[in-house]
């Protein structure tokens, strides 16, 4: 017989076909794994001469844990993709942990510990993570892309198509008669930031109109303050907008608010367009024209594609883009 004290759980999954995450989940999740999958590793436990686990029936009635780790909680956007992922989860038996904190060289460590302390099943990942990281958090337990995701890493992920969203929001301002057209923008560390970006730009390109390059406003992050004073610098310019399409409708919001300090009427004056659709762009005055992505939908399935990922490790798990849809309100409607 092997010596158990020598065989590493990389053994046991070279053995079975797995990876090493799979095998710690039959060891400690085995509830939440496909018999076919429990039936695999115990059988090259077998062959390794390894004692099987004991099922334990009361630790089998644990729920499981599941993180979802976001940049921001305060940023509003998430509070839909939360509560998403949490009717699902709750619909399978599982606790849902939410964890706040990016996700990088400097920080990962923290998140490492997070994931042994709770003994978490597999998470759901909202922050902008480089391929490395991705793959390293994988090797540990089954990770999930949600809303951001890294176009360079075969890991799978729920989001939308931002550049195409995009687009369209902008090539309405243009059929609307607009040309000359600001962006207000989130930082370029994130996708959604660059994709929205690259939609702007397309839109103007394909009609032919350019714009100056203090148009395109980059903050550092999602802040309504931070919005408001860069509208304000563009509204006190010699030319000034006619129309605004903003990466996030905390920004519409400012622009708008700015544009009332200057005495500049939305949307005779100045057209402003959003993106996101939280409940903000319903109750503002006048309610902001926005991109409305699918927040809880987001959440929902990334949490429900993780799930089968974690029950079923030797299936492909395909990437999804769901669909966005353009609500126009007041803040773009001039009749």
């Amino acid at each position: 017989m092997a010596d158990s004290h020598k065989i590493t759980v990389s053994q046991i999954a070279s053995e079975a076909g797995v990876s090493p995450a799979t095998v710690s989940r039959v060891l400690n999740h085995r509830d939440i794994v496909k018999e076919d999958t429990i039936r695999q590793v115990e059988n090259a436990m077998n062959i390794l001469g390894l004692p099987l686990p004991e099922v334990n029936q009361s630790a089998s009635k644990i729920q499981p844990v599941i993180l979802l780790n976001v940049p921001d909680i305060n940023n509003i956007f998430y509070t839909e993709v939360i509560r998403g992922a949490t009717a699902s989860a709750n619909a399978h038996g599982c606790h849902l942990l939410i964890s706040q904190s990016p996700l990088d060289y400097g920080s990962v460590s923290d998140f490492y510990s997070l994931i042994k302390r709770v003994n978490a099943a597999g998470a759901i990942l909202l922050n902008q993570v480089s391929v490395e990281l991705l793959s390293q958090l994988n090797n540990i337990i089954p990770i999930m892309q949600c809303c951001e995701y890294n176009q360079d890493s075969d890991l799978p992920y729920v989001s939308i198509d931002d550049c195409l969203a995009a687009q369209n929001a902008v090539e309405y301002l243009i059929s609307s008669g607009k040309n000359k057209i600001a962006f207000v923008n989130g930082p370029l560390s994130y996708k959604y930031a660059r994709e929205r970006r690259r939609g702007f730009l397309n839109a103007l390109e394909h009609a032919d109109i350019s714009t100056p390059s203090n148009w395109i406003v980059q903050l550092p992050e999602v802040n309504y303050e931070m919005a408001y004073a860069a509208t304000c610098q563009l509204l006190t310019g010699d030319v000034i907008p006619n129309a605004f399409f903003a990466a996030s409708d905390t920004f519409a919001a400012a622009v708008i608010r700015a544009a009332k300090r200057y005495k500049y009427h939305v949307p005779r004056d100045i057209v402003v367009v959003g993106f996101d659709n939280i409940d903000l762009s319903s109750m503002f005055t006048p309610t902001i024209t926005t991109v409305s992505q699918p927040k809880f939908q987001e959440g929902f399935t990334a949490c429900e594609m993780l799930l089968d990922k974690i029950a079923n490790p030797l299936t492909a798990t395909r990437s999804i883009l769901l669909d966005t849809e353009l609500v126009i309100r007041e803040s773009s409607n001039q009749i």
